[in-house]
């Protein structure tokens, strides 16, 4: 996969995308680090769990339905870590028909769901909501 990570941009905000839709992933990462975001784009749970345990982030997108580990198993380990108990999450799914319990959990972690597509535009500004999120709770 030739998705760029880690390339520091002026605003300094680190994202970690976290989706198994190689297309999704790579036009993402693409949008964001255009906007100078650094991005951290990776394809599965592992991998993102040890990217932010490795390095927080300031905002996560999060794909739900992800091999192996979902991505609300996703959430809950990543709240288990206390320096990623209040980072910004933000759901990014095609699935419109999510069980109501599933939803309620979602919510209780923390999380915003939002539904793909999902165009620049609208990422750009999940990411700034996420992260003006952050920055309120510091």
């Amino acid at each position: 996969m030739n998705v760029p990570t880690d390339v520091s941009g002026p605003r300094s905000r680190r994202v970690l995308i976290i989706d198994d839709d190689t297309t999704a992933l790579e036009c993402f990462a693409q949008t964001l680090l255009e906007q100078g975001d650094i991005v951290c784009a990776v394809p599965s749970v592992e991998a993102g769990l040890t990217e932010a345990t490795r390095r927080p982030p300031d905002a996560v997108l999060l794909d739900l339905h992800l091999p192996v580990l979902d991505g609300l198993e996703c959430l809950r380990r990543l709240r288990a870590a206390p320096l990623n108990l209040t980072v910004p999450v933000a759901i990014l799914t095609g699935n419109y028909f999510i069980d109501e319990d599933v939803t309620r959990e979602l919510a209780a972690l923390g999380a915003r769901i939002y539904f793909k597509p999902v165009w620049d535009t609208d990422l750009r500004h999940i990411v700034d909501t996420l992260v003006s999120q952050r920055t309120g709770q510091r």
